[in-house]
């Protein structure tokens, strides 16, 4: 069944409630004052559009090097890249939107650890990974 643009599962009849609780905490997120700078922020830096760009191309190379499996010598590449991008990591629009992002991720980690604290799932194979 199909509401809102969201699937609704019928036979989970506590769906709706998790939605609308949802929905409460990402408002709740949405007022803070770190959200709010966060936003602010980003627009500034989207308003220097080649800095901006700039600083999408680092994010995405920088990404590219993280996820990459099996890399050797992953250290030398990222010191490298941020070699490569030093003046855009230092332009101070870029580095209050990096202090900026990095306290929404510590209030959406509290966020998460929240959660997985509280809802006793099986994790225990991962352990053997």
């Amino acid at each position: 069944m199909i509401d809102e643009g969201k699937l609704s599962i019928p036979f989970f009849p506590d769906t709706e409630d998790i939605r609308q609780g949802t929905k409460k905490l990402t408002n709740m997120i949405c007022h803070t004052e770190d959200y709010k700078c966060y936003q602010k922020d980003l627009a500034v830096l989207k308003e220097q559009e080649e800095l901006y760009r700039k600083f999408k191309e680092f994010r995405g190379k920088s990404l590219y090097l993280q996820l990459e499996k099996g890399q050797e010598q992953y250290f030398e590449k990222i010191e490298s890249l941020h070699s490569e991008y030093k003046d855009v990591l230092t332009e101070p629009v870029v580095v209050d939107f990096l202090s900026e992002e990095q306290r929404m991720c510590k209030l959406m980690r509290l966020v998460y650890d929240g959660i997985a604290e509280d809802i006793k799932l099986d994790l225990s194979y991962m352990d053997e990974l």
